[in-house]
């Protein structure tokens, strides 16, 4: 059971270090399980981050285009990113939102502990695979940008 807890209080501690110190707008209700008082202040967080970032993505979608091509493609590719990190913020919260559930399936039925185990590393080892290819997307873009960052700029120095 502590290899349990460890490694739910470790995905915790991860997601929440991956909302970037945001806050929450609500206190969740007390509970008896600190594991699970601490993925319900996930979840709150996650759920005002991404709140934040759909505004930030439809004020980015309201600005008018720009005259030059290379200043588009650095503003899509700036959307692009930004809606690549709200899919990862959105699979975060489901993820703690799952592992809630199963916490509290295990409390209503501890012989089932084994069954909901596998079903809870099946998941997290999709959750990694997912969450790996949405960083590898990203950095995709950001090197894109990058270049047509470092093109844009270059025409006031050469």
């Amino acid at each position: 059971m502590n290899v349990h807890r460890s490694i739910l209080i470790g995905l915790a501690l991860l997601t929440a270090l991956g909302c970037g110190g945001a806050t929450a707008q609500r206190i969740p209700p007390p509970s008896a399980d600190p594991v699970v008082e601490m993925l319900h202040q996930g979840i709150l967080e996650l759920t005002a981050n991404i709140d934040e970032l759909n505004r930030h993505i439809a004020e980015l979608q309201q600005i008018p285009p720009a005259s030059d091509p290379r200043v588009q493609e650095l503003r899509a590719l700036d959307l692009s990113g930004w809606q690549l990190h709200l899919q990862q913020w959105i699979l975060q919260r489901e993820h703690l939102r799952f592992s809630v559930n199963q916490i509290q399936r295990v409390q209503a039925d501890p012989r089932e502990k084994p069954v909901i185990w596998n079903q809870w590393t099946n998941r997290q080892q999709q959750f990694v695979r997912v969450l790996d290819d949405l960083r590898a997307q990203r950095q995709i873009l950001e090197r894109k940008r990058l270049e047509i960052e470092s093109q844009v700029l270059g025409q006031y120095f050469k």
